[in-house]
């Protein structure tokens, strides 16, 4: 192993020595380039196309030849692409000979890619929790537990998911729809009793650490917890509501608890099995602690 090692080591340290960039006056075929640096014909003759090199030809077969400027030239438009720059933008840069201008590019280039890394850590986000329903799914669908409401803030309230001349005013106003989904940041509000539900609303809702003076949140604390699977949200008041409010009023009675008479309904997940939706539910019954 350490034979074979030294080997590719040696021969790696030949190509190097091959190319020799302090002799200036050498030339080097695409061939050669692609098997010392590994540059393919492709990338070169894209790079040849933008300008950025320019190489001679063998007058006795026309093959390309690539001197110390081109290939320089080259390690100098790797140096830039390793630090995020795409090629038009390396362009611009190597026409430039000014260095408080070169740092500019460089501060906005770190700018954008830190905005980048923000974007794809709310994505992981996301997708972390996503997948934990998915693998908590087993555990509560259909099953009631005494669970924590986490605390959300009421961004802005309207009528129905499906009250679009709502959504100027009372959606898109608040959501950055670049980033985030309307699923996720919308939360129904369901008032009922024994007998039947009274009224429903819809909340723009955001996650929240602590409460603020001034601000409006929904009840958090323990509640009656229970996912459900149902069709289209308008369809909710048949499939999800009053399934859940018989279900949980029955359980809540069997284990001597009260509920304040509201439940929150948040769509965590939804499939597609032959063009028919199933969603799955959260559902949130909050307990009155004063029972």
């Amino acid at each position: 192993m350490n034979t074979r090692s030294n080997a590719m080591e040696n021969d790696s340290q030949k190509h190097i020595d091959d190319i020799d960039l302090n002799n200036q006056n050498n030339t080097f075929q695409t061939g050669e380039l692609f098997r010392y640096l590994g540059f393919t014909r492709d990338t070169l003759r894209h790079y040849e196309a933008m300008g950025f090199i320019n190489p001679c030809h063998d007058q006795t077969n026309n093959y390309r030849q690539y001197g110390f400027d081109e290939i320089y030239k080259l390690l100098v438009i790797e140096f830039y692409k390793k630090r995020g720059f795409s090629l038009a933008e390396i362009n611009q840069l190597l026409d430039q000979d000014q260095l408080t201008r070169l740092t500019e590019n460089l501060n906005q280039k770190q700018a954008a890619i830190e905005q980048e890394i923000k974007k794809q850590q709310l994505l992981l986000l996301k997708l972390t929790d996503t997948q934990a329903f998915c693998q908590s799914l087993p555990q509560h669908l259909n099953q009631f537990s005494i669970m924590d409401f986490p605390l959300y803030e009421i961004v802005s309230s309207f009528s129905a998911i499906s009250a679009f001349d709502e959504y100027q005013e009372k959606v898109l106003a608040h959501l950055n729809l670049a980033d985030e989904d309307l699923l996720t940041n919308m939360i129904r509000c369901v008032t009922f009793d024994a007998s039947q539900y009274h009224d429903t609303e819809m909340h723009l809702v955001a996650p929240a650490a602590d409460r603020e003076i001034g601000k409006n949140y929904l009840d958090n604390g323990s509640c009656l917890h229970i996912v459900v699977e149902g069709g289209r949200y308008s369809d909710a008041t048949n499939q999800v509501i009053d399934k859940t409010r018989l279900a949980a009023f029955e359980w809540a009675n069997e284990n001597q608890l009260q509920l304040t008479g509201t439940v929150y309904l948040h769509v965590r997940l939804i499939l597609f099995h032959d063009n028919i939706e199933q969603a799955f539910v959260e559902a949130w019954a909050p307990i009155d602690q004063n029972n």
